[in-house]
């Protein structure tokens, strides 16, 4: 209202001049006087009368004529009113009013005080001081934009709110909404939610501020279609509202554009969606070409910066990945394998390419339920020292002899029969008591059988018996009365102490020879750890003779107990699983293995895998000798067919058909090889890295020798001490005892190997080049040829044709025996060959120093020196080399020049008999030394 009596003036100051005041104070006290803003028919407050009441009253000027009507709404957005509309029609967009700065008062917000004397002059902003000495620094004025979208939001929330507020509070938002840039006429009118809402959704109606020529100030113009006026001159939209806003629509205009902007969110949604839904579409599309680009093959074996460059990555990035996985050593030149360089892709976001079919592999069945189950017999080893009984042992429980045949007495293989518990107490029962024989027992289904194994007792053959130890049910420990317990017994209880499932049986042979004393052998087992029942135990133990068959019967019939309480069971169908007890090759029948069925059935067309072999079975043939159809848990049978011979200790187990088996070979070949070649990785890095090392220690000394300048000689010392490392690191030069060993079947290859290994020391050692079953061949001899090796066979067989090829030019070296520790002694001998002589000193006679004589010799600068000395113990002989002791060391070791005695060249001296002695090139005699006449004896070393 304010705004629109000035605006109506010819000249605001002439106003205001008239009224004896300023027009900012006439601004302020007619705008927010003491009782609340001014309402028409309201008479002005007495800061605004006039002092003389006499002085005439000044009429405002006529209106002027209405503006010309406004073009059509344009259909673009109605852009944001500027400074200038709101700042009372200037076009200036510098506001000079200070906004709230929160001091007190109804006026500190808009002058930043409240609290001037009365009839002082107002000096704020004036850069001067009062009359309190408070100054004022002059405001500075910035151009200001029109407010933003945030401060029109919060002053809308605010006054929409406003009823909510006490009258002080709803004057700081008044004061508020005018520093912030509202119109005038809105500071004291009442807030309109109406209008807040227009003005949140877009604002108010342009202003546009027209000069008219002549006029004091700036006439604003409201572009809309709303008229001018009041009371009934008003629109029927606009009657009863506040102030003159500008810009306001009637409500059918809002509610269309509300269903309009509603509309266009819905289509604009609907695109979104289906954008989305395309996008969606084609990521599906592009996803295998993506994991197609993702996708890298990578080789069995390469570098670090092979693998950077077939990533298409840094080195860094891969040395980073490298060191995420837990790899120390991440030199660019570092072996790796294949698992290795697969994490470091996936780590990098790479997708490694892994084949199904290098995948497959048989695994042992999952255990079957309870009820598939049946009972088996339980198999039984035979455990003990060396001659102590156990094939004897065995012999009288089948009534067969096989202990005879054994080469040296001793078995070399291990043997496997099973036996009807029924026919076997009835025949040793009958020999014991001197019974006739009884008539042949007929087995019957459901008898009880036992399945024994024979293990050989020498120890070469330690991973045999912890072959059969680890596939029996009962251990019979064969321990001699006459002998107790040996090193080969405490093995076997330190094995059967490792398994807990396995029941352990003591049994005490040679029970028959006079003056036997098993009470003796029994503690000894206690000391070692076997607790039998005499004793206090829970080990059983039975006396045994397998001469007169004494105690057989209550073996047999313990261990068929001790197999009732264990519950031993296992199920007799689906695919058969075992072990391999040993394999041969066999003249007329191939490659023989011997397997024990652990579980399922063995039927006689069925393929089988062990280990890198595979087969396709042709014959089952038990112990009894005669073929069968099929073999069941529990029971020894030799199986034929094999491609190659099955290493003696490898599960065994059943493929769905030929393919998969040759699948599961191929892929078992393929990771052994890899296997082999990580080994080699490994000795390759561990190389790299140690000559790294060197390098690294050769440049550090180059780097001192430039930094003390003395290049020359402090490089050929880093040279010497890189070499000096090499040498400590790799060591010295061992000789090795090349070997190619052949034996019989698979588990005595193993045994010598075992056996031949360990031979040698820190200067020579043995090297096995080839192990095979068979008999010496040509191929064998080639190979030793070739590569300077020894042929060592056991218990094989050499043609007379090929030991004359043997014995051609270059010879071969071809021992053959059928006793393991004879092939051992002859191993032991012939790497003791490779070692260097030992040098043994004998000293023959001895001379002491008593005076030295300088001789000069025509054709020698320095004079000769002779040592007068005395013969004290021996001969001295002229022939024999010297050395010469002094204070109880040796200094020099050479030969003697001249002897005398007296002026005759003499050979020899004997004691006590005085001569003189010069030594060639050695002049640095005194007296009291020692000159010893030595013989140096080269004596061959053992190992």
């Amino acid at each position: 209202m304010a705004s629109t009596l000035l605006a109506r003036c010819t000249c605001g100051s002439t106003l205001t001049r008239s009224l004896r005041t300023s027009p900012s104070s006439f601004r302020r006290s007619f705008l927010s006087g003491p009782k609340g803003p001014a309402k028409p028919g309201m008479s002005a407050p007495r800061s605004m009368r006039p002092a003389n009441r006499n002085v005439p009253r000044v009429e405002p000027p006529p209106p002027p004529p209405p503006p010309p009507p406004p073009p059509p709404p344009s259909p673009e957005p109605t852009p944001p009113p500027s400074a200038a509309s709101y700042a009372g029609g200037s076009q200036s967009s510098m506001r000079s009013e200070p906004r709230d700065y929160g001091a007190r008062g109804s006026d500190a917000g808009r002058y930043g005080g409240g609290d001037r004397r009365q009839g002082e002059p107002d000096r704020r902003f004036s850069g001067q001081r009062d009359s309190r000495g408070t100054y004022y620094p002059k405001r500075r004025v910035v151009p200001q934009g029109p407010p933003t979208e945030r401060e029109r939001d919060r002053l809308a929330h605010v006054a929409i709110n406003s009823e909510k507020y006490d009258p002080k509070s709803k004057e700081k938002i008044q004061r508020s909404a005018k520093a912030i840039g509202y119109p005038p006429n809105e500071i004291g009118a009442r807030i309109d939610e109406h209008r807040l809402r227009s003005r949140r959704q877009g604002g108010p109606a342009p202003v546009e501020t027209n000069a008219r020529p002549g006029s004091a100030s700036p006439v604003r113009e409201v572009v809309g279609s709303e008229r001018e006026g009041r009371g009934r001159e008003r629109t029927k939209d606009r009657r009863g509202r506040g102030g003159d806003a500008g810009g306001f629509k009637s409500k059918k205009e809002r509610e269309a554009e509300e269903r309009e902007q509603r509309e266009l969110e819905r289509q604009w949604a609907a695109k979104k969606e289906k954008e989305a839904k395309l996008l969606a579409q084609a990521r599906e599309r592009e996803m295998p070409q993506r994991r197609a680009a993702n996708q890298v093959e990578l080789p069995s074996m390469l570098r670090m910066s092979d693998l950077s460059q077939l990533l298409r990555r840094s080195m860094f990035r891969v040395k980073i990945a490298a060191e995420q996985i837990g790899l120390e050593d991440t030199r660019p030149e570092r072996m790796l394998l294949a698992e290795d360089a697969a994490l470091i892709a996936l780590e990098l976001g790479f997708e490694p390419v892994i084949d199904d079919e290098a995948g497959f592999d048989l695994y042992p069945a999952p255990p079957a339920p309870p009820e598939k189950l049946a009972p088996r017999p339980p198999i039984t080893g035979i455990f003990g020292h060396v001659d102590h009984g156990k094939t004897s042992l065995l012999d009288a429980l089948r009534s067969t002899s096989v202990a005879a045949g054994e080469a040296g007495g001793i078995t070399q293989h291990i043997g496997a029969f099973e036996v009807s518990v029924n026919a076997m107490v009835a025949n040793l029962r009958a020999k014991t008591e001197g019974l006739p024989a009884p008539p042949p027992y007929e087995p019957k289904e459901g008898d009880p059988t036992i399945t024994f194994l024979d293990t050989p007792g020498h120890a070469a053959f330690t991973a045999m018996r912890a072959r059969g130890a680890g596939v029996t049910d009962v251990v019979v420990l064969v321990v001699a009365a006459d002998d107790g317990v040996k090193p080969q017994t405490e093995e076997v209880i330190g094995l059967i102490k490792s398994a807990p499932d396995v029941s352990p049986v003591v049994a005490i042979t040679k029970v028959d020879k006079p003056g036997i004393d098993t009470k003796k052998v029994k503690h000894g087992l206690m000391a070692a750890g076997i607790d039998v029942e005499e004793l206090g135990g829970e080990i059983p133990c039975v006396e045994v003779s397998s001469v007169t068959g004494q105690g057989l019967a209550e073996l047999l019939e313990t261990i068929s107990a001790i197999a009732e309480v264990k519950e031993l069971k296992a199920e007799r169908e689906g695919r058969v699983e075992g072990r391999v007890l040993e394999a041969r090759v066999d003249h007329g029948r191939g490659n023989v293995a011997t397997i024990l069925v652990t579980r399922g059935r063995l039927h006689s067309t069925a393929s089988l895998v062990a280990g890198t072999t595979w087969a396709r079975v042709r014959t089952l043939l038990p112990p009894s000798g005669e073929p069968v159809e099929a073999a069941y848990p529990g029971q020894p049978v030799e199986v034929t067919g094999w491609k190659e011979l099955p290493e003696a200790g490898d599960l065994v187990l059943e493929a769905e058909s030929e393919d998969d088996a040759k699948k599961c070979i191929a892929n078992r070949l393929r990771r052994q090889e890899d296997e082999k070649m990580m080994s080699e990785v490994e000795v390759i890095n561990e190389k790299q890295k140690r000559d790294a090392e060197i390098q690294a220690i050769r440049r550090a000394e180059e780097r001192k020798a430039r930094d003390e300048g003395l290049r020359g000689n402090a490089v050929s010392h880093a040279g010497d001490v890189a070499v000096e490392q090499l040498t400590a690191s790799s060591g010295d030069e061992i000789k090795e005892r090349l070997l190619v060993v052949k034996a019989d079947v698979s588990g005595t290859v193993e045994a010598v190997v075992g056996s031949l290994e360990g031979i040698g020391n820190k200067e020579a050692k043995v090297k096995i080049i080839r192990a095979d079953v068979g008999d010496v061949h040509e191929g064998d001899l080639d190979l030793a040829r070739t590569a300077g090796a020894v042929i060592i066979g056991f218990n094989v067989d050499a043609s007379a044709s090929i030991m004359r090829q043997a014995a051609q030019h270059p010879p071969v070296t071809v021992h053959i025996s059928p006793i393991i520790y004879r092939l051992v002694e002859i191993v032991r001998k012939e790497t003791a060959a490779l070692l260097p002589p030992r040098i043994e000193v004998r000293v023959h006679g001895e001379a002491t120093v008593q005076q030295i004589f300088e001789i000069k010799v025509k054709g020698r600068k320095t004079p000769k020196v002779i040592a007068g000395s005395r013969c004290s113990n021996g001969i001295f002989s002229k022939a024999r080399k010297v050395r010469v002791v002094r204070n109880g060391e040796t200094i020099h070791t050479g030969t003697v020049e001249t002897l005398k005695q007296v002026k005759k060249d003499v050979l020899e001296v004997q004691k006590g008999v005085e001569c003189g002695i010069a030594i060639e090139e050695f002049d640095d005699l005194r007296p009291e030394d020692l000159i010893q006449s030595i013989e140096e004896i080269s004596v061959a070393r053992e190992l």
